[in-house]
């Protein structure tokens, strides 16, 4: 990680990171809730989402892919992330690592999911600027290391 910049203060260093905690459980929550849509506003006009297999830069591209994962209106997910680590490298730039797991599945007949086992396992690292006053990803990098055999990834161009 980067080290952490002397020059912020300690209580602006404090304000920052928790500020960036509060972006990346914001990112989970709008999944998990039906509004992936609108993910992309958490991302800075050339913000960049890339994973072992999308990427996706700036808005356009990153509407088009959160739509398509929007569209999956019968997949239920809840996205934990734990062992959160911030670095603030000046007032307006930060870079934090964490582990993320996603629990999904298909909603049954009672609308409910029922396999509790995590899809898929790994990190996350993140690149946060502060964009007028407001903290966004400028760039998330999700790296998967694990995942439920039945698991299948979305591919570009591909729902």
């Amino acid at each position: 990680m980067t080290t952490v910049s002397e020059a912020v203060a300690p209580i602006e260093r404090l304000l920052a990171i928790e500020e960036c905690r509060r972006l990346m459980a914001d990112y989970g929550w709008r999944f998990d809730h039906g509004r992936a849509v609108e993910v992309a506003e958490l991302f800075t006009d050339d913000g960049v989402w890339r994973s072992n297999t999308i990427e996706a830069v700036g808005q356009e591209q990153l509407r088009a892919f959160f739509q398509r994962r929007a569209d999956l209106t019968d997949r239920l997910t809840r996205h934990v992330v734990t062992n959160i680590a911030i670095d603030v490298v000046d007032a307006d730039h930060v870079r934090a690592r964490s582990y993320a797991v996603e629990i999904r599945d298909d909603r049954g007949v009672d609308g409910l999911g029922a396999d509790t086992r995590p899809g898929v396992v790994g990190d996350y690292e993140d690149d946060l600027v502060r964009v007028d006053g407001r903290w966004l990803f400028q760039e998330r990098r999700v790296i998967i290391e694990f995942k439920r055999d039945t698991e299948s990834f979305m591919q570009p161009g591909a729902s």
